[in-house]
């Protein structure tokens, strides 16, 4: 289940998102925290043409145009504001994103100097056949909507009818709420998305899930904390429950895998009164978090860190000429037993405070019994036997005191910046002259005093952001919702979209988009193959 040696463990992303056979997308719901517009591309390839999004099809623009377009009214993604990545190469094609994606905005909370972050990675589709019957998948994943290649996990169940766990499901309809009350007036086609995510709740009222797993059977909780009245509430859950909610909340065995951690939670799971006779704690984490926690903290953990041949490996093998990039743990998997009970937690929450009692979270807990699946078959999984096989990904680490670091610090702040930025009120109108359109944008509020430039997407021309703008003379493919913003201090900078509701963007603006692919002859074949033809060939 979660061999790291086993091929047949691993997951493809897009695989998660192909429809059954016989079906095809009706509609669909994802969130993620950051948002990688060239992975929503890819991921615009599994719904739209039923392909993986490794195929050789992600490099050819006419499939990809037709994918989008048989997607675009189909798709609603919900991402962090501000947490959008600027594609290295920014595409026409990109524009048709726009109408698919809603940023969210969480307002500061009590208690923390930061934003509360909407963090849930989950997948809600509608599946339709030819006879008019629908089917619906529910994934949940610790994995956000980039090419970010860390170790993550995913969970994904389908309807049933013969499962009786529609009382089970109810919190996707609450997760869902939530969502559609985060579609403000002022995004593009609010009305319309907002009667597409409460056509989808009525029609999940009343629908059974299945988890088709001989070890968890059915016996499954969903849930999403941080929503308001609906959300789960993780104080009154086994896992993180306080003295007052449950007399007896010791456990037997806890193995706690999470990238990120917060010292107070390590220690609460580390005091003697959660033991029993016989009791383990395992901490998986990163080494960057090893300071976060003091040895005192941790002192009945096992505490282990991913080995650096594996973190740099890819980096030691890669050919000069590739672009490198590390690899570390984002999966948040939590497993406790009690007696013969175990309890599997799988999501997006990590081991922090903030996750646990302030951000918007989804979490799946699965139940089982010691027999089926305990912490050594778990361990033994991600070991690849024994904790000392020379095999093991991961090695023994205890806490070490780190000095602060001045360049995580300064990333930190420009990331609030940013996030500060997306919650002051914006507008764009959009004004047509001689050909060209100028873009005056309107910022409400006071703008932070850092270096802070601004730019429409596609059109790479920087100016110092002011609360009262114009973007004079652009094309029509560099009209768009998107800006890019960079906040800039001393040698650091942070560069991400931005989405601005605008009014007046050309209705003939997608014919362009359509215009700057199909462009020749070839493509024209190409592209009239794609809308007529079942299948690529």
């Amino acid at each position: 289940m979660f061999k790291t040696n086993d091929t047949r463990s691993r997951v493809n992303y897009g695989n998660i998102l192909l429809p059954p056979e016989g079906y095809t997308l009706n509609f669909a719901v994802g969130t993620t925290y950051s948002l990688d517009l060239e992975a929503l591309t890819a991921v615009c390839l599994s719904l739209g043409l039923a392909e993986d999004t490794d195929s050789a099809l992600l490099q050819n623009p006419v499939s990809m145009l037709n994918a989008l377009q048989k997607v675009s009214e189909k798709v609603l993604i919900f991402c962090e504001a501000g947490q959008i990545k600027m594609p290295g190469a920014p595409s026409a094609l990109s524009l048709m994103l726009e109408k698919m994606i809603v940023p969210v905005a969480l307002p500061k909370a009590k208690g923390i100097n930061h934003y509360p972050a909407f963090h849930p990675k989950t997948w809600i589709l509608q599946y339709v056949n030819a006879e008019g019957e629908y089917c619906y998948r529910f994934a949940v994943l610790s994995r956000n909507l980039t090419f970010d290649r860390s170790w993550d996990v995913s969970f994904s169940m389908d309807s049933s009818k013969t499962a009786k766990t529609a009382k089970k499901t109810q919190p996707i309809i609450e997760h869902l709420e939530f969502l559609r009350n985060q579609v403000k007036p002022t995004i593009q086609n609010a009305r319309a998305k907002r009667s597409a995510l409460r056509r989808l709740c009525e029609s999940l009222d009343g629908v059974s899930f299945s988890t088709d797993s001989k070890e968890f059977g059915d016996d499954f909780e969903i849930m999403p904390l941080g929503i308001g009245s609906g959300a789960y509430d993780m104080n009154k859950d086994p896992l993180l429950c306080q003295k007052q909610w449950i007399a007896d909340y010791s456990f037997h065995e806890l193995v706690v895998f999470s990238p990120f951690v917060s010292g107070s939670l390590i220690e609460y799971w580390n005091e003697p009164e959660h033991s029993l006779t016989g009791t383990t704690r395992t901490l998986i984490t990163r080494k960057s978090e090893l300071s976060k926690f003091t040895a005192e903290q941790c002192s009945r953990f096992q505490v282990y860190t991913l080995k650096d041949d594996i973190v740099d490996g890819e980096e030691a093998v890669s050919d000069e000429a590739v672009e490198k990039q590390k690899q570390d743990i984002h999966a948040k998997i939590f497993l406790r037993k009690k007696y013969s009970d175990v309890d599997l937690y799988l999501g997006s929450m990590n081991a922090t405070y903030s996750a646990a009692n302030k951000n918007v979270e989804m979490m799946i807990r699965l139940r089982t019994k010691n027999r089926y699946y305990n912490s050594d078959m778990f361990l033994q999984d991600l070991f690849c036997g024994k904790a000392d096989n020379p095999q093991n990904p991961f090695e023994l680490s205890s806490p070490k005191e780190a000095l602060p670091d001045p360049a995580q610090e300064t990333t930190n702040h420009l990331e609030q910046v940013v996030k500060a930025i997306c919650r002051l009120p914006m507008k764009a109108v959009v004004t047509e002259r001689d050909g060209k359109y100028d873009v005056s944008l309107e910022i409400g509020g006071h703008i932070p005093e850092e270096t802070i430039t601004i730019t429409p997407f596609r059109r790479n021309v920087p100016m110092q952001i002011e609360n009262t703008m114009v973007f004079p003379q652009l094309d029509i493919l560099q009209v768009s919702e998107f800006y890019m913003v960079r906040v800039e201090s001393e040698d650091m900078a942070v560069e991400r979209i931005v989405m601005v509701p605008t009014t007046g963007i050309p209705e003939e603006r997608e014919n362009a988009v359509v215009n700057s692919v199909v462009k020749d002859k070839r493509t024209f074949v190409e592209y009239v193959a794609f809308v007529l033809g079942d299948s690529y060939l």
